[in-house]
């Protein structure tokens, strides 16, 4: 199925009201479901799916759940959409996870405990059911929302070195985490621990899935804190301090390398290491600590390799010379 193609005012608006308006109208639509049903039907539903003799709790237990994450969820996706402004019209996956999630939480985890309450089946059907709805949502979002025009490629090759017979032209840079970066995601990490130890004494065992979100968040760190990238007679390699993730382009797959000046939220949304379709709709990664110079290395079929690296016009000139040798 292809895509409608569309300027890039028209694009990036439909994926900020995928991104923002429609998960905040399904929360908003779920909120009034749970209130609705809660004024209405019993005030107390079950709220812990254990085996424990009293289970129940207030209804708005479930109105607070779905407010708590919906309301500044969505939000702040959204602020990453929005300051997205190069590529928020190529990107159709960012608003179709931001929907996904909003389905899961919201219907499955809200409408549906709520709703199903009562059923032997209760919480694995609200929750099988959410996933699948969920999973839905999103692939519907990502086939229906209108995409930009693929962009010229405008990215000047660096000049190559005059390297003479026997010599060897190589270079290596390292590239760190900002310390407010690292700060903000051992942060988040720390809160959900808390919080989960405090629902797992209050609730039980069976919330164990909380520590999920926590251990992925500073397995994150820990592998992305720092990357090494090296350039020589073998192409192009960026790995983390502990050796994964690591990105490679061989020599023989360089198409070209060059400075470009790259602001990390307009560009990919945010900082550290990420993900997008370029603007010429190839796969990009990108290792970003600031904003400014940095260097983009390009393979052959289109995708590329953005760092933000000291000094990256030495590292292109580098990997132009040895692109220019496979010639």
């Amino acid at each position: 199925m292809s895509h409608r193609v569309v300027d890039h005012r028209t694009a990036r608006r439909a994926a900020l009201i995928a991104t923002i308006w429609v998960p905040l109208a399904i929360v908003v639509a779920a909120e009034v479901v749970v209130i609705g049903v809660g004024t209405t039907g019993s005030p107390q539903l079950i709220t812990r799916w254990g085996v424990d003799s009293d289970r129940t709790g207030p209804w708005w237990t479930y109105a607070i759940f779905v407010a708590a994450i919906g309301f500044p969820v969505t939000p702040i996706m959204g602020f990453f959409m929005a300051r997205a402004t190069r590529v928020a019209g190529t990107n159709a996956w960012m608003p179709a996870i931001a929907m996904g999630l909003t389905i899961f939480h919201a219907v499955g985890m809200g409408v549906g405990s709520v709703v199903l309450n009562a059923s032997p089946l209760a919480p694995a059907l609200p929750l099988a059911g959410g996933a699948v709805l969920a999973a839905a949502a999103a692939g519907l979002t990502w086939r229906l929302l209108p995409r930009e025009a693929p962009a010229s490629d405008t990215v000047q090759a660096a000049d190559a070195l005059p390297v003479r017979t026997g010599e060897v032209a190589a270079w290596t840079g390292r590239v760190e985490l900002p310390v407010w970066l690292m700060a903000i995601i051992a942060t988040a990490a720390a809160v959900l621990i808390v919080l989960g130890i405090s629902l797992l004494l209050t609730v039980g065992p069976r919330l164990w899935p909380l520590f999920l979100a926590p251990t992925l968040l500073l397995a994150v760190l820990l592998l992305t804190a720092q990357f090494v990238a090296t350039a020589g007679p073998g192409g192009f390699v960026v790995r983390s301090a502990i050796g994964w993730p690591r990105l490679r382009i061989p020599a023989t797959d360089l198409a070209k390398a060059g400075v470009i000046a790259v602001d990390p939220m307009a560009d990919f949304g945010g900082w550290g290491f990420r993900w997008v379709t370029g603007p010429t709709h190839k796969g990009r990664w990108g290792i970003l600590t600031h904003r400014g110079p940095a260097l983009e290395v390009f393979r052959h079929d289109g995708r590329s390799i953005v760092i933000t690296v000291d000094d990256p016009g030495t590292a292109a000139a580098v990997l132009e010379t040895w692109a220019k040798k496979q010639v």
